[in-house]
C-alpha cells in the first residue's frame, strides 16, 4: 500500500483559512466593507493583506466580492432615489403625518455614472458596427483611469501597512 504524506493538522490549518476567506468574501460581497467583513470573518488585518499580496486568485476574488456589494450598494441607492424613503412627522411627541423625502443628489449621482455605463454600451455597439478609432479612444480613457485609481489604491494600502 502507498503511504501518503497527508498531514492532518495543515489540511485542518487549510480548511479553517478557507473557510475564513469565504465568510471575509461573502460579507464583502454584501457589504462593501473591508473594515467589518474583517471583523465578521475574525481576520487580523495584516493576515488579510498578506493573503491578498501573496495570493492573485484572492485578491481576484476580492475584487470580485467588493464590486458586487458596489453594485448591490447602487443598487440600493437607486431604489432609495426612484422610492424615496418614508419620515414620520411628529408634533408635540405624537406622530401626525408621514412624508416621502427624495435624495435629489443622490439620483444626479447615479444619473451621472448611468450615463457613463450608456456612453460604454454606444461605443462597444460602434465598434461592432465598424467605427473602432472612437471606441478605442473611449476604452483607453476608461483604462487608464481605472490604472490611476488602482494604483492610488494600493499605494494607500502600502501606506496604511507600513503606518
Amino acid at each position: 500500500m502507498a503511504e501518503t504524506n497527508k498531514d492532518p493538522i495543515r489540511d485542518i490549518r487549510e480548511d479553517h483559512y478557507a473557510a475564513k476567506r469565504a465568510a471575509f468574501l461573502e460579507h464583502l460581497a454584501i457589504s462593501s466593507s473591508v473594515k467589518e467583513s474583517m471583523a465578521i470573518a475574525d481576520i487580523a488585518s495584516s493576515t488579510l493583506y498578506k493573503w491578498k499580496r501573496n495570493d492573485p486568485d484572492f485578491e481576484v476574488a476580492w475584487m470580485k466580492a467588493l464590486a458586487e456589494g458596489y453594485a448591490l450598494l447602487e443598487m440600493e441607492m437607486l431604489e432609495r432615489a426612484r422610492a424615496g424613503v418614508e419620515r414620520k412627522i411628529f408634533y408635540h411627541g405624537e406622530h401626525r403625518e408621514t412624508v416621502r423625502d427624495y435624495d435629489h443628489k443622490t439620483a444626479l449621482v447615479l444619473l451621472r455614472m448611468h450615463k457613463e455605463s450608456v456612453a460604454l454600451v454606444r461605443a462597444a455597439q460602434a465598434e461592432l458596427a465598424g467605427e473602432p478609432e472612437p471606441v478605442r479612444d473611449t476604452l483607453e480613457e476608461k483604462l487608464k483611469k481605472i490604472n490611476q485609481r488602482l494604483r492610488a489604491f494600493r499605494q494607500e494600502e502600502r501606506r496604511k501597512e507600513g503606518g
